[in-house]
C-alpha cells in the first residue's frame, strides 16, 4: 500500500524546481502551461539510478509517470488542497524539521565525528568523585562546590586513596559502596565533558576539576584497552514459550546439540528447528555486532569467546531461550567511513551538539557583523531587581534607554525593550538567585535565538539547496492529501465496492495445494530407515519416537508442518499423493517427509486476502482516475523536442 514516505520520495523525483528553471524548449504543456526540457532532464538524471523498475528507466515510460505526477498536482491545486489549514500546518512542521539540518557547523561536526570514532577504538576503566551543583547556582554556592572538589583532589594527589576519598567526599550515592568505580565505558556512554576528561587523562592520573550539568567532578583513569571489534555468528534458538517450559527447551537444545556433535549441518538444523524465524531462513546467521549491542550478556560473552570460524558454543541460556552459537567471522573495528553516518546521528543527539551550535552561532555573528552590546548588559545588571526571581518585574517603560538599539541582524532591529520583555518572561521560571549571572545567560540566549530565528526565516534566500528541498516536500505533501482523499480512503470506506471488486476477480486470489506433513531428521541413515519401516507398519509418531530415540547418541528430530504449493519449494519434490514418503539428504543431514493430508487448491475467502484485495482495488482506482485526469486536462507533448531530449539522454 502507498505510504506518505513514498509520496514524498516521488515528489523529490518529479518536483518542479522553478527557481532553477532555464529558458529552454518546451517539452509539453498541461492546459497550455509549459513544462520545460530543463526540468525533465534534471529530474531524470537526478533520480534514474534510484529507480529499480527497468521499464521506468525508459524515457517514454518515465515521461508517462512524470505527466501523471503533474496531472495529480494540477488537480490538487484546483481542489484547493494547498489552502487547507492542516496542509499549511504540516508543511510548516516539515520546514522546521528540515531547517534543523541547515542550522549547524559542518566543520565542527566533522571534527567531533572523527574524535568520537577514535575514542570508540578503545574502552576506559575509570573512577570519579562528584560534588553536586545546581545548574543555576549562585556564585557563592559554585565557589563552595569548587573548593570541595579541589580539596578532595589535593588529598589524592598527595597520596591518599582515591577509593577512600571518594567515599568521604563524593555525592554520587553509589560511591559509598564502590569508591567511585564506574567500570568500563567508551564514547557516548557518559556526558561529553566527562568523556572528554576521561579520554584526555593518562592512565593512573587524576584529572583537573571539571563541570557537568550534575556538578563538579574529578576522574581517575584506571585502565585502557582496545575494543574487540565485531563478530558475525549464526545461532539455533530454542525459545521459552507458553507451550514449552524451560526444562523442555533445555531438553530440545541438547537433542539438537547431539546432532551437531554427529556432524549434522548447522545451517540445515537452523532452517528446520530454530525458533528465531528472522535468522532461521539464512541458516541462523545474525548481522555482525559489537560489544554492548546484543541485549544479552551471556549470548555476547559466548559469541566473543569463540576463536575459530566454524567453532560452536555449548548451549547458552539467555532470557529468551537456549542458543547454540556458531562463529562465522571475526571483524576488525569498522572503518571511519562505515561508522560516519551513525556517529553523525549520535552526535546530534549528544551533549556535544552544543559545541556545534556554539560554533554555528559564532559563524552567524561574523556573517551579520554582530557585536556583543556590553553597555546594554551593564544597564540591565544595574536596572533589574533581585525580586525578578520571585515576582513579575515591572519594566520601567518610561525609561528612554529602553528605546535604544540592542542589536541589528540583517534588516531586523531589536531594542532594549525587546530584551527586557524576555527577562520579565523568564525571571520567575529561571530558578536563578544572582541577577548578574541571570542577565549574562539571558543575553547569550537572546542573541543566539534571534540569530537562528532570522537565519531560519531567510533560509530560502540564503541556501539554494534548502529552497529546492522544501519545494519538493511542498508538492509531496500536497500529493499525499490528494491521494488520501481520492484513492486510499475510498478503499477503506467503500466496503461494498471492495467486496464487489473481490467477487469480480476471485480467480486472482487462490491458495495453492496444501500438504500437511511429518518430518523426521537425523545424521544417521539407519535411524531414518528404521523410521520409514515403522511408518509402513502403521506406528504412531510417539511410538516411533520412543522406538528410535533410545540413547543419547541416537536422536531423530520430529516435527509437524504445512507446505503450500507455490510458496514452499519442497512441494516440487512431492508427487501429490497422500501417504507418500520422501527422503532427502542435504549436507549429510537426512530428512524423511511423510505426506499426511493434501488439501486441494482453493479460492481464498475475502477475509483471508483482504489486504491484497485492498491493494489491488487502490491500484485500479488510481488507474481509472488517471484516465479521467487525462481527459480533464489537455496534455500536449512536443514530439520534436522529445526526440531531441531522448537523443541527448541516451548518450
Amino acid at each position: 500500500m502507498y505510504k506518505k514516505t513514498t509520496i514524498l520520495f516521488l515528489s523529490m523525483i518529479f518536483c518542479f524546481l522553478a527557481n532553477a528553471q532555464q529558458k529552454d524548449q518546451v517539452l509539453l504543456t498541461i492546459n497550455d502551461a509549459p513544462v520545460y526540457t530543463s526540468e525533465f532532464r534534471r529530474v531524470y538524471l537526478k533520480n534514474i539510478d534510484l529507480v529499480k523498475d527497468e521499464s521506468q528507466k525508459d524515457i517514454d515510460e518515465y515521461l508517462e509517470l512524470f505527466i501523471n505526477y503533474k496531472l495529480k498536482l494540477e488537480e490538487a491545486k484546483e481542489q484547493g488542497l494547498d489552502k487547507k489549514e492542516s496542509y499549511i500546518k504540516e508543511l510548516a512542521g516539515y520546514r522546521k524539521q528540515l531547517s534543523s539540518g541547515y542550522l549547524t557547523d559542518n566543520e565542527a561536526s566533522d571534527a567531533l565525528v572523527k574524535e568520537a570514532y577514535d575514542r570508540l577504538q578503545e574502552r576506559v576503566n575509570a573512577s570519579h568523585i562528584l560534588v553536586m551543583l545546581k545548574p543555576n547556582a549562585s556564585a557563592q554556592d559554585t565557589l563552595v562546590a569548587y573548593n570541595k572538589i579541589v580539596e578532595a583532589r589535593n588529598k589524592i594527589v598527595t597520596g591518599e586513596s582515591f577509593n577512600e576519598i571518594a567515599k568521604l567526599y563524593s555525592e554520587d550515592p553509589s560511591a559509598k559502596s564502590n569508591g567511585g568505580d564506574l567500570g568500563w565505558f567508551s564514547a557516548f556512554r557518559m556526558v561529553y565533558p566527562f568523556e572528554e576528561a576521561a579520554y584526555t587523562t593518562e592512565v593512573g592520573d587524576v584529572s583537573k576539576p571539571f563541570k557537568t550539568r550534575f556538578g563538579y567532578h574529578i576522574v581517575k583513569v584506571n585502565q585502557r584497552e582496545k575494543t574487540l571489534g565485531e563478530v558475525t555468528v549464526a545461532h539455533i534458538m530454542v525459545a521459552f514459550t507458553k507451550e514449552r517450559t524451560e526444562s523442555e527447551a533445555e531438553e530440545r537444545v541438547n537433542e539438537i546439540n547431539k546432532q551437531l556433535q554427529q556432524n549434522a549441518s548447522f545451517e540445515s538444523l537452523a532452517k528446520q528447528f530454530s525458533d528465531d524465524t528472522n535468522t532461521a531462513v539464512n541458516g541462523g546467521k545474525i548481522n555482525r555486532f559489537g560489544q554492548g549491542v546484543i541485549n544479552s550478556e551471556p549470548f555476547e560473552k559466548a559469541a566473543f569467546s569463540l576463536k575459530t570460524p566454524g567453532e560452536l558454543s555449548a548451549p547458552v541460556k539467555s532470557k529468551y531461550g537456549w542458543h547454540i552459537i556458531k562463529l562465522i567471522e571475526k571483524h576488525a573495528p569498522k572503518t571511519f567511513e562505515e561508522l560516519k553516518p551513525e556517529l553523525t546521528k549520535k552526535i546530534k543527539q549528544d551533549g556535544r551538539s552544543q559545541l556545534i551550535t556554539e560554533s554555528f552561532i559564532n559563524s552567524l555573528k561574523e556573517k551579520y557583523g554582530l557585536k556583543r552590546n556590553e553597555a546594554a548588559i551593564s544597564y540591565f545588571k544595574k536596572t533589574v531587581p533581585e525580586t525578578i526571581f520571585k515576582e513579575e518585574w515591572a519594566i520601567p517603560s518610561s525609561d528612554d534607554s529602553l528605546n535604544k538599539e540592542l542589536m541589528t541582524i540583517g534588516a531586523t532591529k531589536y531594542t532594549f525593550m525587546d530584551f527586557a520583555k524576555t527577562l520579565k518572561e523568564k525571571g520567575t521560571k529561571s530558578g536563578s538567585t544572582d541577577v548578574a549571572i541571570f542577565v549574562e545567560e539571558m543575553y547569550t540566549d537572546f542573541e543566539s535565538s534571534k540569530l537562528l530565528e532570522y537565519y531560519e526565516e531567510h533560509l530560502e534566500d540564503d541556501n539554494q539547496d534548502f529552497a529546492n528541498v522544501i519545494s519538493e516536500y511542498r508538492d509531496g505533501l500536497l500529493l499525499f492529501d490528494l491521494m488520501d482523499n481520492k484513492v486510499w480512503n475510498a478503499a477503506k470506506s467503500d466496503s461494498i465496492g471492495l467486496k464487489k471488486f473481490y467477487e469480480s476477480r476471485k480467480n486472482n486470489y487462490v491458495k495453492g495445494e496444501t500438504y500437511k506433513i511429518t518430518k523426521a531428521s537425523s545424521t544417521k541413515k539407519e535411524l531414518i530407515d528404521e523410521v520409514e519401516k515403522l511408518i509402513s507398519k502403521g506406528k504412531s509418531i510417539e511410538e516411533i519416537k520412543s522406538a528410535v530415540n533410545t540413547s543419547k547418541d541416537d536422536v531423530v528430530l520430529f516435527s509437524e508442518e504445512e507446505l503450500i504449493k507455490g510458496e514452499d519449494a519442497l512441494v516440487n519434490k512431492l508427487s501429490g499423493k497422500k501417504e507418500q514418503i520422501l527422503v532427502t539428504n542435504e549436507d549429510n543431514y537426512i530428512t524423511l517427509i511423510k505426506v499426511n493430508e493434501i488439501t486441494p487448491s482453493r479460492l481464498k475467502t475475502f477475509e483471508e486476502t483482504k489486504g491484497k484485495v485492498i491493494n489491488d482495488f487502490q491500484e485500479n482506482l488510481e488507474k481509472t482516475w488517471l484516465s479521467q485526469l487525462r481527459k480533464k486536462y489537455s496534455v500536449d507533448v512536443h514530439k520534436k523536442t522529445l526526440k531531441k531530449i531522448k537523443k541527448e539522454l541516451s548518450i
